[in-house]
């Protein structure tokens, strides 16, 4: 079968070049690639028999999605990934699959300023009498993500700060001296 160079139409990358991208997760390219390959490929057939790995989506698919979601493809196209990983993530897990993420953690070691501003989202959010599943739903998020963010695991965006504090319904105030 040959493929076609249908989902890279707007890279500067034949699709030999994209396949070896896509064989090696700490290739500088992977995410970029695999996110613009689900984002334009919807047949988990051809995805897995021809470009990635099974095994490497599993354990890269959270960097994947962040990166889909960075590039600002569409949630559907998200959803439908996240559908496929959750059921594939279930018959590895039934094999016995050690399923563990290769993605980092964003902070490898606590950080006393990621803590404070930790701290004070979590504060917010009760005061406001929310869970962390009802802040996440406004976010768009998972409530492991807003558990990370309030435990002070990950190193969030201004951009981040700023739809969290729009959906407490509260604001920031940056002093820098």
């Amino acid at each position: 079968m040959m493929l076609k160079n249908d989902w890279l139409w707007d890279r500067k990358i034949t699709i030999n070049k994209a396949r070896l991208i896509l064989k090696d997760p700490a290739n500088s390219h992977f995410l970029s690639i695999s996110a613009t390959l689900l984002a334009r490929k919807n047949t988990p057939k051809e995805v897995f028999k021809y470009y990635l790995k099974p095994l490497d989506f599993l354990k890269n698919w959270r960097a994947i999605k962040r990166q889909m979601r960075k590039d600002n493809w569409n949630d559907p196209r998200i959803e439908f990934w996240q559908a496929i990983y959750e059921a594939l993530r279930e018959k590895f897990r039934k094999r016995g699959v050690d399923l563990k993420e290769e993605t980092p953690s964003l902070i490898r070691e606590e950080n006393d300023f990621c803590k404070t501003i930790a701290e004070k989202i979590k504060i917010a959010r009760k005061q406001k009498g929310l869970s962390q599943r009802e802040l996440a739903k406004r976010l768009e998020v998972s409530q492991q993500m807003v558990s990370r963010i309030e435990k002070g695991r990950e190193n969030i965006s201004l951009l981040t700060l700023n739809n969290i504090t729009e959906a407490l319904g509260t604001e920031v105030h940056i002093e820098i001296l």
